[in-house]
């Protein structure tokens, strides 16, 4: 027997098959990395608590024999963020708790089942009867229906992990503050100076609701792209970049 978990009564995530897949239609399904999976299950597992960051580390990486970076983590949190929206549950379930690690909100049903795993003999294709074509012409077949197959996983892959190289996309969300959704940028140590931002900020967000918080403390600049929507590299962004400046020396550096 398998230990599978229902999400939110329409989504089965298979842990030791590292796949998600739709309750209604099991070919609607979503393979995720190792890695993510691993995440995703101590998530489950530890469902309404914050999990460290460093302990992430320890069971999804180091015990496995792998090393990480914040960059590797993050990027695999957002996977699961995407995959969540992907099958119509709430991203916003999975919570980054600013200089201390992540957590699943207890509001997402979770129930524990098993299920059967299908027997080695059994056969996971119909067998059609052989008639009057020759063999090698029905290997040929074989071979070009199993190298069609290959290319549209191998494609598949591609695309799924290139809507990740935008830089924006591994922004890390803070909250939703003052009507505007806020992500950060994820490459610091603490986001104390965001917040600060955050809380002093009279940006005006009737209409670019997603705003991409650029800030370093020993950088005179800072940036925030405000867009209509959700940034996405697969169209056309409706988006304004706004920019301010520590010190007025600093303006047209």
């Amino acid at each position: 027997m398998a230990k599978i978990y229902l999400l939110g009564e329409s989504v089965i995530f298979w842990p030791e098959r590292n796949v998600l897949h739709a309750k209604s239609d099991e070919t609607k399904r979503l393979s995720l990395s190792n890695p993510a999976s691993r995440c995703l299950l101590l998530l489950i597992q530890q469902q309404g608590q914050v999990i460290e960051r460093e302990y992430f580390f320890q069971h999804v990486w180091i015990n496995n024999g792998a090393q990480v970076s914040n960059n590797t983590f993050y990027q695999n949190i957002s996977l699961l963020r995407r995959a969540f929206k992907e099958f119509g549950l709430n991203e916003e379930l999975i919570v980054t708790v600013p200089k201390v690690g992540i957590r699943l909100e207890p509001q997402l049903e979770v129930e524990e089942q098993e299920r059967e795993e299908p027997l080695p003999d059994e056969p996971s294709v119909a067998v059609l009867p052989v008639k009057s074509a020759p063999p090698v012409r029905r290997w040929n077949s074989l071979y070009w229906v199993l190298a069609g197959v290959i290319c549209c996983l191998l494609a598949s892959g591609v695309a799924w992990q290139s809507q990740f190289d935008s830089r924006l996309t591994r922004y890390v969300p803070l909250g939703v503050e003052k009507g505007c959704h806020w992500y950060v940028n994820q490459d610091v140590l603490k986001f104390d100076k965001h917040q600060q931002f955050i809380a002093d900020s009279t940006l005006d967000c009737e209409g670019y609701s997603w705003v991409y918080l650029t800030l370093y403390s020993n950088f005179p600049r800072i940036s925030a792209l405000t867009c209509r929507q959700e940034y996405s590299r697969w169209r056309d962004n409706d988006c304004v970049t706004h920019y301010y400046f520590t010190e007025s020396r600093n303006v047209g550096a």
